[in-house]
């Protein structure tokens, strides 16, 4: 194999699928990234057998195809530090030559064969969403997914695409974020649609390759794997087992309490009313009523924060307390400027929506 490449397009290469190389693992292999040099392009792939990525560069000149194994970090590092606009990498033997204007490397290289397979996206897609649409499903529902526990449908976001609708939903069983867009195309799909639950690590580093808002993302499903394409780009990652919790059952239904305000100012206030609150305290108080909403908070070890924010309220006046890290994450996601917080009791959760196409679940907390 005998390639010139263009450093920065290497580098951004590097970068993209290095997220999926283990930094520790007993299989050394697995801290490797597969080259290919082949048909006009340089493919990079890396796994660490969950998650692969295989991201395509075209800016090379292919002197001679092949392909080979070499350690990730060494040769993102080389790349990072080098002054040079482009990069000579010829692989002989068991070896792969890095050359710049004044600098020359010498890289040990492994046998390509002992890679493990990554599954290639073949054939039509199932369905397709444009990327800025996609990007905005994930941004509105992968922060609400747990972060650790062994209920795995919790650290996935479930998507589900039916009737040229694409409805992606997370939960981490204190809050529930559900998001729904439209699909560019979903003629393969069948009658009753697609689901999976996705990993939120793979969701995370799809969102990282959603560059272009304009270009289509193409879908396929199997029993255990997902595999995403762009123009440049295929991620397959395998999926969760298990079912995910009925969501539809956790929405509040008939709420007879309801304010609407500005999303930007609403957001403001929490912020300003949680700016006293601590680990063990750090709860904020919502007073509603006819004249608007009183955001409280207090602490042994601050002190306390009062806001009085102007909206309109429509029901019982109420008292409810939440954790304002939860409000001001679903807040950050919104798209729309106005948002709607609908209540049945204080004791219940609480429905914020953002349009006809995002809604998001709080639970109360407990405040003394």
């Amino acid at each position: 194999m005998k390639v010139i490449c263009n450093r920065g397009a290497l580098l951004e290469a590097l970068n993209v699928v290095g997220n999926v190389v283990a930094a520790r693992t007993t299989k050394p292999i697995l801290q490797c990234l597969k080259l290919t040099a082949k048909d006009g392009s340089l493919t990079v792939a890396g796994t660490d057998l969950e998650v692969a990525i295989r991201y395509s560069d075209s800016q090379v000149q292919i002197e001679q195809e092949g392909e080979t194994l070499i350690r990730a970090d060494k040769l993102r590092d080389i790349c990072r530090e080098s002054v040079d606009d482009t990069l000579n990498i010829e692989v002989s033997g068991d070896s792969a030559s890095i050359k710049g204007h004044d600098s020359h490397f010498k890289i040990f290289t492994q046998n390509a064969g002992e890679f493990p397979t990554i599954p290639d996206f073949s054939g039509e897609p199932q369905f397709q969403v444009q990327a800025g649409q996609f990007k905005q499903l994930i941004g509105q529902t992968l922060f609400a997914t747990a972060k650790e526990g062994s209920r795995f449908a919790y650290n996935a976001v479930q998507i589900v695409a039916k009737a040229k609708r694409l409805t992606m939903v997370s939960t981490d069983s204190r809050r529930l974020a559900l998001a729904r867009g439209n699909l560019i195309a979903g003629d393969k799909l069948e009658k009753d649609g697609a689901r999976s639950l996705v990993p939120g690590k793979a969701m995370g580093l799809m969102e990282k390759l959603l560059n272009d808002p304009e270009e289509p993302v193409s879908f396929q499903l199997s029993d255990n794997q997902i595999i995403f394409r762009t123009s440049n780009a295929t991620l397959t990652s395998n999926l969760v087992e298990g079912q995910f919790p009925p969501y539809d059952d956790v929405i509040p239904k008939d709420p007879d309490k309801k304010m609407t305000a500005s999303t930007l100012d609403f957001l403001s206030a929490v912020r300003r009313a949680s700016l006293l609150t601590t680990e063990e305290s750090k709860g904020v108080r919502l007073a509603f009523s006819k004249k608007g909403l009183v955001l409280s908070s207090r602490s042994p070890e601050s002190g306390e924060a009062t806001v009085n924010f102007a909206c309109r309220y429509e029901g019982e006046d109420v008292e409810v307390g939440f954790n304002p890290a939860f409000l001001v994450e679903g807040l950050k996601v919104m798209t729309t400027e106005e948002v709607t917080l609908e209540m049945t009791a204080a004791n219940r959760p609480c429905l914020l929506k953002s349009g006809a196409d995002f809604q998001y679940v709080v639970m109360p907390v407990n405040l003394q």
